[in-house]
């Protein structure tokens, strides 16, 4: 098996380190377009990692409680891709040395080579397209300034789309993160094996668009419900904010807390940490072996030490809920799964053992929990 670090090579290494259609809906609107499922994600598995095949894996019992002997074929497990729409404020408020910070992280983030492979796109707040009006419409924000596409041969269209100074005249926060949402639950949707999150850079100014805090935020809440977009959030020049309202919109998109970057080198710590957090302990399922089919309730996830060979078989809890602080691992989606995701207890100590190797076993009853 592919040693861990290998596997993605930037997945842990800040700690050692197609477009899908939607309705149009208006700034008023409180509804998000993709339903309020709250489920994480209903897309049936179109895509698989490249796992490689490895030996057999004895388990003891074949879990049924009979004692026959089951032999699992392993295949590696391969670390999800990452993608991120980042909003953009480039408002009025945010000229000057707010700007010039945040792009420079910006671009740092963009050529770091830690950052290969994650794919990336950019709409700015308000939008670089020609608009008229307050920029309240939501449909201009579905579709991003920079299309989503791999790093480093994107970091050059993405570094090049940034104005020389932030000259928006408003702060259509509304319309803005609601369309980039929808952007980003599409991509979601359109590659069910990528992970999606959204990272929301600026000061906290906003204009109504009809809508207040609560209205706004509920689009990160609504994102997260229907297939696991989280929203992530950079607060710039932090005096000059409402923290409330920026600390509710990470909250309801799944993060807990805001990241404060007041200068240039803690945006770019934030990005680091950002990058680590969302890349997390996901892994695309591998295709099973030939001449077996994927079976939910016989599918078992792997963890070996580093310097040891024998791995320790993790528990499969139903969600992130049913993990508690206990080890294991979780489907995306219980019915039609297309990642594994590892519980935070286990994950921070496979994040902590450099050397450690993961995979998928199948043919042998789930151990649960």
């Amino acid at each position: 098996m592919r040693r861990l670090a290998t596997i993605h090579r930037h997945v842990f290494g800040v700690l050692a380190l197609s477009s899908v259609a939607a309705s149009w809906w208006g700034c008023a609107e409180a509804e998000a377009p993709w339903g309020t499922s709250s489920g994480t994600g209903g897309s049936s598995v179109t895509e698989t990692g490249a796992g490689g095949s490895g030996g057999g894996f004895s388990t003891g019992t074949d879990g049924t409680g009979g004692g026959t002997v089951c032999v699992s074929t392993v295949e590696t497990a391969e670390a999800t891709p990452l993608d991120i729409v980042f909003l953009i404020d480039r408002s009025g408020t945010m000229q000057g040395a707010s700007w010039e910070g945040s792009t420079s992280a910006l671009e740092t983030f963009f050529e770091d080579p830690l950052s290969d492979g994650i794919s990336a796109g950019i709409v700015y707040l308000p939008t670089v397209k020609p608009f008229g009006g307050s920029g309240c419409d939501t449909e201009l924000y579905k579709v991003l300034d920079v299309p989503i596409a791999p790093l480093p041969d994107n970091a050059f269209n993405l570094t090049n789309s940034m104005p020389d100074n932030a000259t928006g005249s408003s702060t259509p926060l509304y319309a803005a993160l609601s369309g980039a949402l929808m952007a980003a639950t599409a991509r979601q949707d359109a590659y069910p094996t990528h992970k999606v999150i959204l990272v929301m850079t600026g000061d906290g100014h906003y204009n109504t668009c009809s809508a207040d805090i609560d209205q706004i935020a509920a689009w990160a809440k609504s994102a997260l419900d229907y297939n696991g977009v989280r929203t992530y959030v950079i607060a710039v020049e932090a005096d000059a904010v409402s923290p409330e309202n920026l600390q509710k919109i990470a909250e309801e998109g799944g993060t807990t807390a805001f990241y404060d970057a007041q200068d240039i080198n803690e945006f770019s710590e934030k990005m680091a940490e950002i990058r680590t957090a969302a890349l997390g302990c996901d892994f695309a399922i591998p295709p099973p072996p030939e001449g077996e089919g994927f079976v939910l309730d016989r599918v078992n996830f792997t963890y070996t030490p580093g310097g040891t060979e024998s791995p320790i078989t993790l528990p499969h809890a139903d969600d992130l809920a049913d993990c508690g602080d206990d080890p294991g691992w979780y489907y995306d989606n219980n019915t039609s799964p297309s990642k594994i995701i590892v519980c935070p207890a286990s994950c921070a100590t496979i994040q902590n053992d450099s050397t450690a190797t993961v995979a998928v076993a199948f043919g042998c009853a789930t151990v649960a929990n």
